[in-house]
């Protein structure tokens, strides 16, 4: 059996198009899909932040949302629907669910944390993996942060500050701010200027902007969250919230000013300054270990709920700093169509999948090409030894005869046909390369992932 992985984002807000395989077409050859196990982002929200700190941001008009502060909207519901309606397809096509009608009990699984846009976004996944079958996520009802997905929050351990100031140092910071300069002076003239109060607060003059400020690490809660504030860390969530009012609304973000051209500028603010903070090395562990545990044990079926381990889909719905984690943790990166890199855009998802291979077939086939190779070889020896030997003799009483065209010709064709048989080896050696790295990237992410779970086990971070 083999690990895979691959990203999922179907439901691109920037107009890139879906891939042309689902997650289930990623095994290859006659490989049989058995499992799959996803871990997902929320979809479309609202923004996070209060009515009072966007309005200390900039004095222009925010516009109104149709849900709560941090909520799911009815369209982003209705994009992870459609995005998880196409992936079904696939999964049918590989035989995870049925070709018609509602799954077995039990087939799906989907764990979403509490929050109103993370099980809303469940119940969208559920609708369109299986519309009207009734499922519903399984959801920790409880009034305190999932431990699954908020580990820190929860108080199950907590950061060493000065860990985390050496990952991310105060030079670090002053790099970011100077590489980025451009795309956060361009979100600035967007925003305007920010309140007096604002200004008045970060010892600033009338007429400040969110790039005025000047941007720090903070660690707070008893060392249960960390973020950058000031400049960085403003502008990171300005542009998360143009690309959110993007997907949104059928119209340009930012008061008019955010078309899809601006929006491809100011999101790698967000992707850089997010991941500089998620993806350090002691926070990306402190908060994703457990999650990335729950999901290799999901899909080996070592997982604690016999429910999950039964599930042929199992679905885990949280938050962009869930994906940040666990893609620090094992050194992945991507690239989505239209998004900055590593940008996690709403409903996107990390999938990991397990495979049956034929192996006994496999090794024929890589048997039967290394053949081919050699026989291409051979041939392609021979023909050059025959024809270089028929062309000497013919050379001799060309020359003899004094039929120089005649010798223009031979040659021209000895050409075409060694031609001819070096594009055929070629071909097949680029083949062979082709899948050689894939294997090799394939056994570099299995060692990456059992290093992790390796030292997970080993040493376990404190709990508190």
């Amino acid at each position: 059996m083999k690990w895979g992985l691959s990203i999922l984002a179907l439901c691109a807000l920037l107009a890139a198009t879906a891939p042309e395989g689902g997650a289930a077409e990623q095994g290859g050859g006659d490989a049989k899909l058995l499992k799959m196990v996803v871990l997902s982002r929320h979809g479309v929200r609202s923004p996070t932040q209060s009515s009072e700190t966007l309005g200390s941001w900039s004095r222009k008009d925010w516009p109104e949302w149709p849900v709560k502060r941090g909520e799911l909207t009815p369209r982003g519901a209705k994009l992870v629907t459609a995005m998880w309606e196409q992936e079904a397809a696939f999964l049918r096509e590989a035989g995870l669910l049925p070709s018609k009608g509602c799954p077995e009990a039990g087939t799906i699984a989907v764990r979403a944390d509490r929050d109103q846009r993370t099980r809303v976004t469940g119940e969208a996944v559920l609708e369109g993996l299986a519309p009207g079958c009734g499922f519903k996520p399984i959801v920790n009802e409880t009034d305190h942060p999932d431990p699954l997905f908020h580990p820190l929050e929860a108080g199950y351990c907590a950061l060493d500050p000065s860990v985390v100031r050496k990952e991310i140092p105060v030079g670090a910071i002053e790099g970011l701010e100077q590489s980025l300069s451009g795309p956060i002076g361009e979100l600035a003239a967007i925003l305007g200027p920010a309140s007096p109060e604002f200004c008045r607060k970060h010892q600033l003059p009338e007429g400040c902007t969110v790039a005025d400020v000047p941007t720090r690490l903070t660690l707070a809660k008893d060392n249960r969250t960390v973020h950058l504030d000031g400049k960085l860390g403003t502008a990171s969530s300005a542009a998360e919230i143009m690309l959110l009012e993007y997907g949104q609304w059928d119209h340009p973000a930012g008061w008019g000013a955010v078309d899809k051209g601006a929006l491809q500028r100011l999101l790698p603010v967000h992707s850089t300054v997010f991941d500089a903070v998620n993806r350090a090395p002691s926070v990306a562990a402190g908060r994703g270990s457990e999650l990335l545990l729950d999901m290799a044990n999901a899909l080996t079926g070592r997982y604690a709920d016999p429910a999950v381990n039964k599930a042929k889909v199992v679905v885990f719905v949280g938050h962009d700093t869930n994906i940040a984690n666990i893609g620090g943790m094992l050194g992945l990166h991507w690239q989505l169509p239209g998004y900055a890199p590593d940008e996690i855009p709403p409903a996107s998802a990390l999938v990991l999948t397990l495979y049956k291979h034929n192996l006994k077939q496999e090794r024929a086939q890589r048997d039967a090409e290394r053949r081919e190779r050699a026989a291409l070889a051979a041939k392609l020896e021979t023909l050059e030894k025959e024809k270089f030997a028929a062309l000497e003799l013919e050379l001799k009483n060309h020359i003899k005869d004094d039929r120089s065209q005649e010798i223009l010709v031979k040659l021209e064709s000895l050409t075409g046909a060694v031609q001819k048989l070096t594009d055929l080896t070629t071909r097949a050696l680029e083949r062979n390369a082709g899948q050689e790295a894939h294997l090799a990237a394939h056994d570099n992410f299995l060692k990456n992932i059992d290093r992790v779970l390796q030292d997970h086990i080993k040493h376990p971070l404190p709990r508190r």
